[in-house]
């Protein structure tokens, strides 16, 4: 029968012991507030039936072309700004493809909050476009790539009448 040495059972306590104290320390951090769970803003806040219906719209905008906030805006019956923070805020990305999404006089627009030709994010939006197929002539969207939404297009949602 082999026997464990007292320096082997003393090495075991102490191990554990440090377990039990790291333990204690991480409780004592969450109970605090010190560290905490963070949810991601989609986790944290519930999608608007107004999002709901910008993202609805959103994801009828074909692959290789792009739409503009103001068109949007327009089949919703709404704002460009009121699109442009829903696009914002899309918890549903790349489901929802908020990158198919410019500003009215064909440059990208903002991108994951950020806006400017020389942010990473809109250089990110820039890459996936022409992946996509969409095309560019300088700083633009060609003219062609524009996907208009309107009264005969058959994705665009019915609008409410004005009474």
């Amino acid at each position: 029968v082999r026997r464990r040495s007292r320096t082997t059972s003393l090495k075991r306590f102490w191990l554990w012991g440090r377990l039990d104290l790291l333990l204690v320390f991480l409780i004592l951090l969450f109970a605090s507030g010190v560290l905490a769970f963070k949810p991601t803003m989609a986790a944290a806040r519930k999608v608007t039936e107004f999002e709901k219906r910008v993202y609805a719209l959103c994801k009828k905008v074909p692959a290789g072309t792009v739409t503009t906030y103001g068109d949007m805006a327009k089949a919703l019956n709404s704002s460009a700004r009121a699109v442009g923070q829903a696009m914002r805020r899309n918890p549903y990305a790349p489901v929802v493809p908020c990158h198919r999404v410019i500003s009215a006089d064909r440059q990208l627009g903002g991108f994951y909050g950020e806006w400017g030709l020389e942010s990473e994010k809109v250089q990110k939006k820039r890459k996936m476009l022409k992946e996509e197929g969409v095309q560019f002539e300088e700083n633009k969207i060609k003219e062609s790539c524009i996907h208009k939404f309107g009264d005969t297009d058959p994705a665009a949602p019915a609008k409410k009448a004005k009474k």
